[in-house]
């Protein structure tokens, strides 16, 4: 199958990692050896898939899946390739570059990781609503929360300090006790 997609040209694929006839995984990588231009790719993961797998993905796709996540997952894994959706978007002061994956904060650009970048757009995305550990982690991660994991909260820290996210600022990214986080936009 990844030699017959070889020679074809589209924009996505969209596959489970557990394929019936081909391992998801397996043809991500196979295509990315064998085309300099490989489509973005869009991996759907279930409950039991294990915590890594999806780290070759454009995108990741939880278990269960929902026309606004699958398009969700189709927009993450498009951006910056001109396929669909703008590439930047803007929240108040803050504009998130998709394409080269940085903030302008007030004009100037800060740089982030990859998943803290993730973490602030699902942040701005979903502002005014509490985000659960297991959702922020699944979204960003691709897999629940661990217990007794610090990697969530070192990611927050460093998202708020880059990108500003203070009262004098219009922001508050606070903790919801026991459950998650949340972003609220703060009225001048």
């Amino acid at each position: 199958m990844a030699e017959a997609l070889a020679h074809e040209h589209f924009d996505v694929l969209m596959m489970r990692w557990d394929g019936q006839d081909l391992c998801g995984v397996a043809l991500m990588h196979r295509l990315r050896g064998r085309q300099a231009n490989p489509p973005a790719m869009v991996l759907m993961l279930s409950a039991d898939a294990p915590g890594a797998i999806g780290e070759g993905a454009d995108a990741l796709l939880t278990d269960p899946w929902s026309d606004a996540s699958i398009e969700q997952a189709i927009a993450d894994a498009t951006a910056g390739r001109g396929v669909q959706g703008a590439a930047r978007e803007q929240f108040g002061k803050l504009i998130f570059d998709r394409a080269a994956c940085q903030v302008l904060v007030r004009g100037h650009p800060v740089l982030l990781t990859a998943k803290e970048f993730a973490l602030a757009l699902l942040f701005m995305r979903n502002a005014g609503q509490a985000l659960s550990r297991d959702q922020i982690m699944t979204s960003v991660w691709g897999r629940g929360d661990q217990p007794g994991s610090r990697t969530l909260d070192a990611h927050v820290a460093q998202v708020r300090k880059r990108l500003a996210l203070r009262p004098d600022q219009g922001w508050r990214l606070s903790s919801v006790y026991g459950f998650g986080y949340r972003l609220d936009k703060l009225e001048a």
